[in-house]
């Protein structure tokens, strides 16, 4: 139960749960999730190291660039699914996330970057 509850208050931050709704759509960098959050490089780091040891995001290590998506799959998996299934998508936060996610998506395109892989 302990265990649970420890996830449940990972997740409960706005800027990690924006992680999880931003890492739901593509496998991003911190770089990436640092420029479409409007955050600190380092706070984002500090914000994906803990959903990665609460076994919400994974990382992708492909050289040069570490990029993290959901953990879906497991027996907790589901828990995952269901915070970002919760997000507000009518949100002014969510909605604004998604439309810089869409911009860098585009910007990636453009410059034929490798970086950014779209889910």
């Amino acid at each position: 139960m302990m265990t649970l509850v420890s996830r449940l208050r990972t997740a409960a931050h706005l800027d990690r749960l924006r992680i999880l709704g931003l890492c739901a759509h593509a496998d991003l960098t911190v770089c990436q999730l640092a420029e479409i959050l409007g955050l600190r490089r380092e706070h984002v780091v500090r914000h994906v190291r803990l959903l990665v040891r609460a076994d919400f995001l994974c990382c992708n290590e492909q050289r040069p660039w570490c990029s993290y998506h959901l953990k879906t799959e497991g027996k907790d998996g589901g828990l995952v699914q269901l915070l970002v299934d919760l997000l507000p998508h009518g949100d002014g936060y969510h909605k604004r996330d998604l439309q810089r996610l869409e911009a860098t998506i585009q910007d990636a395109r453009s410059k034929g970057t490798a970086c950014l892989t779209v889910k």
